[in-house]
């Protein structure tokens, strides 16, 4: 998260809600003592969350 932080000048409470988003929508996943990963099979997203017209 320190990556975030530094790399779009955001606080720490920022970077920790966008961390868990990440997580909670399966985007990435965490192992214990190595660090945060993109997933590799990503979610399938609905049209209603796809952000398109």
């Amino acid at each position: 998260m320190l990556k975030l932080q530094e790399e779009f000048g955001i606080a720490t409470a920022t970077s920790q809600k966008v961390h868990r988003g990440l997580r909670a929508e399966g985007l990435i996943y965490t192992e214990p003592g190595m660090g945060s990963f993109v997933s590799k099979d990503l979610p399938e997203r609905s049209a209603e969350g796809s952000g398109g017209a």
